[in-house]
């Protein structure tokens, strides 16, 4: 059993330079990083970021088959980049939720050629609407978690708070947020991210006032975050 658990989407944008990036299990990604408003160069990250990092969410791999309870179960569980579907990452688990009160999970992988093999326990809590609910046991803070994360150059899967994590929009500036959103507008009109791009055309069954209007919001938006980001760096704008 396999499937893209979590997918990354390192933004392509085009006509920028091409950098290197070492990304999770010490394979190498590329990803363009252009000038401001690419959606990239302004972003520095004070903590690791969530998306840069792996996911293993305890609810979607139950709904997904990939364990059940009251079995055991083993498998691959794969990570892939979203639009490319190119592979990040690949980790081998076993799973055994026959029995709740000693329910565990066993992930093992190589990170930079060094292989890790350890389980995670399970433990479930009754909620009051009825049924019963699983958790991961976070291996380093012994906490229940929906979710476990390897964070980019850490070795093994545990609770966001133990990696200090934070989500990118914690990271971002007010600027960054609204650059952010540009770009947002800029793809659901079929169109490039990026300031310099020009504005997209209408799609098609779109009405007038619609686009007219995402057309403000993203005009308003950039002379918002251009302005933003000159005072930042004190220059004129």
């Amino acid at each position: 059993m396999c499937g893209a658990l979590c997918e990354h989407g390192i933004k392509d944008f085009r006509g920028n330079s091409v950098v290197n990036l070492l990304y999770d299990f010490g394979k190498k990604l590329r990803c363009k990083v252009g000038g401001y408003g690419s959606g990239s160069w302004y972003r520095w990250s004070t903590r690791p970021v969530v998306e840069d990092g792996l996911t293993l969410d305890l609810n979607r791999l139950i709904r997904q088959r990939h364990i059940s309870p009251g079995a055991w179960s083993c498998g691959p569980l794969n990570w892939s980049m979203v639009g490319s579907g190119e592979h990040i990452a690949s980790i081998s688990y076993e799973a055994d939720l026959s029995d709740p009160e000693n329910a565990w999970m066993r992930l093992h992988y190589k990170r930079d050629g060094k292989p890790e093999d350890y389980k995670v326990r399970l433990t479930t809590t009754r909620p009051n609407y009825g049924g019963r609910r699983w958790w991961f046991v976070c291996p380093a803070r012994g906490c229940r978690t929906a979710k476990l994360y390897l964070a980019a150059g850490g070795d093994w899967f545990v609770c966001r708070q133990a990696y200090g994590m934070a989500y990118r929009s914690q990271n971002e500036r007010p600027e960054d947020r609204q650059a952010s959103r540009v770009h947002q507008l800029r793809r659901k009109l079929g169109g490039e991210a990026g300031f310099d791009q020009p504005m997209p055309p209408k799609p098609k069954g779109m009405h007038w006032n619609t686009y007219y209007r995402m057309c403000d919001e993203i005009m308003f938006l950039e002379r918002s975050s251009w302005a933003g980001a000159a005072k930042r760096f004190g220059i004129g704008y």
